[in-house]
């Protein structure tokens, strides 16, 4: 008995934070969160973009900040930017119009139109017009908005929402618009071939463009020029007044709300080619060429051999902007959150006397809500070998914490936002040693990891690309919450002790894997 109690006490202690750990967590404080969060968070930024003045001074912010706590260049490095280049299309304000002409009666009517997703050029297009009534399809009622008419090649234009009689659990009338359900209706129709979407505010929402419609929109463009495009396509996505598309539909004898009536009351579409009916929309953009970086440093471990590996750690800085009606997305959870983990990790390390065998490399990301790009730059061009570094720890989205709203959808899927004392594990399936010091870590730290596997989220965020280049990747998530890529992810839900704790779980995983000389090794 005597034995086993002390078999068990010795692996007890085995687990518990070493003394160097101990003193190095001392150094993420809530104080030093809450300050880093006030300002990455801040509408000074205007939701830190990538390619524009608030994404620059963000990455200036935390350039000062990494310097302040020690961590340096890269060898063979002179600064801690790795520059990313760009054209940035915008939309020139006021030329952007769309023109009907009706070929019975000569009629000729021009309004602007508001461009929701910036093209990559010029454009001057012109086709039949669709009325698509809600552009809505529901195939368990047999209901398609968009059944019987070739959209090839059309102009389709469709009204916000879903017919009243679908509304149970979704938008109806009376209701808000749906990012979640527009972006639906705007994929079906772009894979039937439509030349260009236009949406309406429908007449029961009793706005002329929504601010929710808004929302959906950007005010530019971006095109990498760091890397070849695979693929490169423009967006004709567009919103108009209620009273431009009255003009529209003025041939026909009808109106917006005699179409919302009939779909009302019949519970049928009302879907159909408006007759002797042209439209041009042109739209005139300027380019420009404008740089992004990424942040990378390094605290250079101790032992004479591996401190030429390194375990990495990874969070990107940017976010989405500002929508098409000027409202600032700051993006506190996504991703200033993983910004200031990264931030406190580094001044963990930094702070230790005796810094741990292996180097700990710091990168923050640009790009990331582009594509990947400030990540996946690093792994085609990497200012430290790929084949010396041995694992990559990613923290996308680590302070939010359930709140009774968090129930349904997000743009991204299903709403699964982690409680106060828990956090998602995201992982492959090549290294569950590393999945095992994580596990740990997080115990260790107060914390309780759900281990997701690869999850549904595991290709959307900066440890991808270092999983395809067969390094071995963990990523800490909090899950999705509501306020997920709204204007609404701010300051005042941010949950720091949970911040403060996953940020010493992710020192923790990566202290000891860089402590131990055998880490993964085959």
């Amino acid at each position: 008995m005597r034995l086993k109690s002390l078999i068990v006490a010795a692996a007890l202690l085995a687990a518990l934070p070493s003394y160097p750990q101990q003193e190095a967590l001392r150094a993420i404080t809530l104080e030093n969160s809450e300050a880093y969060m006030k300002f990455l968070s801040s509408d000074d930024l205007e939701g830190r973009r990538t390619g524009s003045e608030g994404n620059n001074l963000a990455a200036e912010y935390i350039k000062a900040e990494a310097l302040k706590l020690g961590v340096r260049p890269l060898p063979g490095q002179d600064d801690l930017f790795q520059e990313l280049r760009y054209i940035k299309t915008s939309i020139v304000p006021g030329e952007s119009r769309i023109t009907f002409s009706d070929s019975c009666s000569g009629h000729i009517f021009s309004a602007d139109i508001m461009p929701l997703m910036p093209p990559s050029d010029t454009v001057s297009l012109e086709g039949e017009v669709v009325f698509g009534g809600y552009g809505y399809v529901n195939s368990e009622e047999e209901y398609n908005d968009l059944a019987g008419i070739s959209l090839k090649d059309k102009i389709v234009v469709i009204m916000t929402r879903i017919p009243e009689i679908f509304g149970s659990g979704m938008p109806a009338p009376g209701s808000g618009i749906s990012e979640m359900t527009e972006v639906r209706k705007l994929s079906m129709i772009m894979l039937l071939q439509a030349r260009a979407i236009i949406f309406v505010a429908d007449p029961a929402l009793g706005n002329d463009i929504s601010s929710d419609l808004l929302s959906m929109g950007s005010p530019y463009q971006l095109t990498p020029l760091f890397r070849k495009q695979i693929f490169s396509f423009s967006l004709n996505v567009y919103a108009i007044t209620t009273g431009t598309a009255d003009q529209m539909l003025g041939g026909s004898g009808l109106t917006l709300r005699k179409l919302q009536d009939s779909i009302a009351s019949s519970l049928k579409p009302v879907s159909f080619i408006i007759p002797n009916l042209r439209t041009n929309i042109s739209v005139n953009v300027v380019r420009d060429t404008v740089t992004s970086n990424n942040i990378i440093g390094y605290v250079e471990g101790s032992d004479p051999v591996l401190k030429n590996e390194a375990v990495i750690f990874t969070a990107h800085y940017d976010h989405v902007g500002k929508d098409a009606s000027g409202n600032i997305y700051n993006g506190a959870n996504d991703n200033a959150s993983g910004s200031v983990g990264l931030l406190n990790i580094a001044s963990a390390f930094s702070s230790l006397r005796k810094k741990p065998a292996r180097s700990a490399i710091f990168l923050w990301t640009t790009g990331e809500e582009e594509g990947l790009h400030g990540s996946t730059h690093y792994a085609d061009n990497p200012p430290f070998p790929l084949e010396k570094t041995v694992a990559a720890i990613n923290f996308d989205m680590i302070a939010r914490s359930r709140q009774e709203s968090d129930v349904g959808e997000s743009l991204s899927g299903r709403i699964d936002i982690t409680g106060p004392d828990t956090i998602r594990i995201i992982h492959g399936a090549n290294c569950p040693e590393l999945v095992t010091i994580a596990t740990t870590a997080c115990h260790e730290s107060g914390i309780f990891p759900i281990d997701d596997g690869k999850g549904a989220n595991f290709s959307g965020s900066d440890h991808y690309p270092f999983y395809r280049k067969k390094i071995p990747v963990v990523f800490f998530f909090t899950g999705l919450h509501k306020d997920y890529h709204k204007e609404t992810d701010d300051y005042e839900f941010i949950d720091f002790d949970k911040l403060v704790r996953v940020s010493k779980a992710g020192f923790a995983t990566g202290y000891r894997v860089a402590m131990q000389p055998d880490f993964n090794v085959k």
